[in-house]
């Protein structure tokens, strides 16, 4: 694990297995940030596998990234491993309606927040944090609304006729505060 927000350096030409799998986590990020351990556990359990058979001799790094093709591919072949076994938390109902003071309501205030929700194994908001702000105030009820929403949260199993399991993760969502018109 510890891949995100890691950088690493990729000189031209071929890149080494470790290397690559690296670079594949990374591209994984999204999926990485619901549920890191669980997503990394099934990563060197079903996907690390898929990657094997990848060519990585040759010129497979250009401008310090692996070629975009070649990265797409392994990265679609690590996600369905994984995706086999690991559903993340999903947004089932958002938040509308919010109201918020007038004096907000500017154009140099509009924006969007974006939030990350913790979401337990019965998909109850249980912590917010922020990513983005617009506005310390808009960050607040923004947040405060955020708790209200309702969530699936994610599922694992462990193989393939086995029973979905709840376990909590992460969800991502945006609040937009739109701008007056």
């Amino acid at each position: 694990m510890g891949v995100l927000g890691e950088d690493f350096a990729l000189s031209a030409g071929g890149v080494d297995q470790a290397q690559f799998e690296k670079a594949i986590k990374q591209s994984l990020e999204n999926l990485y940030r619901t549920n890191p351990a669980i997503v990394d556990s099934l990563f060197e359990e079903h996907a690390a596998s898929q990657l094997e058979d990848a060519d990585l001799s040759g010129a497979v790094v250009k401008d310090g990234q692996i070629e975009p093709k070649l990265l797409n591919e392994y990265k679609n072949k690590a996600f369905k491993a994984i995706k086999d076994h690991y559903r993340q938390p999903q947004l089932q109902e958002g938040v509308s309606g919010i109201t918020y003071p007038d004096s907000l309501r500017t154009q140099e205030n509009s924006g969007r927040v974006e939030l990350q929700m913790h979401v337990d194994s019965t998909g109850t908001v249980n912590a917010v944090e922020m990513i983005e702000g617009t506005h310390p105030t808009l960050n607040a009820i923004a947040m405060k609304a955020a708790t209200g929403t309702t969530w699936e949260p994610g599922y694992v199993r462990q193989g393939a006729g086995e029973e979905w399991q709840p376990r909590p993760g992460w969800g991502r969502s945006p609040i937009n505060f739109p701008a007056p018109r």
